[in-house]
């Protein structure tokens, strides 16, 4: 996933503008020691901007031990929880969007997303990507590929922790991170997904239409 880990870099830099700015080809200076990069995996409920908070989680003290069943900001529309209803944004993150996009279209329609805003239907704008290049020749992306007719949790599992291991200092994939675990990450999306009442979240078809 090297191109997600720069595409991730350039989106946190635009976003957040950090100094100094994150390297694509650097992972060494990601993760909870950047400002910018922790503030998107810090637990939506904890306030990255207390510095009692970004310490305990730089120290790894007891009170702020990071699990998988912890949402991180980055999942959430406008990266900031409801403490009241931490369901409500919930994988509706610009970058959970973009990030998909650029997994299973192509990394340019990434950048479509602020046109299209909140109701991003990405299956739908790849076909008309497809029909603006009318006859050029373009690489087949990995959804027309795989025949994908519908985005599924699964999907948005796989691209959530393709993101987590983007914005984390860690350069080669494993499935722990410290007390991190990436397996149960994603079954929790998974049972989120399963067990969620449409009344309140979004179901796979809506978060992407």
């Amino acid at each position: 996933m090297g191109t997600l880990k720069d595409l991730v870099a350039s989106w946190v830099n635009v976003e957040y503008c950090p100094t100094p700015l994150i390297r694509p080809d650097d992972k060494y200076h990601r993760g909870f020691m950047s400002d910018a990069c922790g503030k998107l995996l810090c637990p939506a409920e904890w306030c990255w901007d207390d510095p009692l908070v970004r310490a305990g989680i730089r120290d790894r003290t007891t009170a702020f031990i990071i699990f998988e069943n912890l949402w991180p900001s980055f999942m959430y529309k406008n990266y900031e929880a409801d403490a009241k209803n931490l369901e409500c944004g919930l994988m509706k993150s610009k970058l959970l969007v973009m990030a998909f996009k650029a997994i299973f279209t192509s990394p340019c329609s990434a950048n479509e997303v602020d046109r299209e805003g909140d109701g991003t239907n990405i299956l739908e704008n790849n076909q008309r990507t497809q029909r603006r290049s009318n006859q050029a020749k373009v690489k087949t992306c990995v959804a027309s590929i795989i025949g994908m007719r519908k985005v599924t949790a699964r999907m948005i599992a796989y691209t959530a922790c393709q993101v987590r291991f983007a914005l984390s200092h860690i350069t080669s994939w494993c499935t722990v991170d410290r007390d991190f675990d990436y397996q149960l990450f994603w079954n929790n999306i998974i049972d989120f997904f399963r067990g969620c009442p449409r009344s309140n979240c979004a179901s796979e078809v809506e978060w992407a239409s």
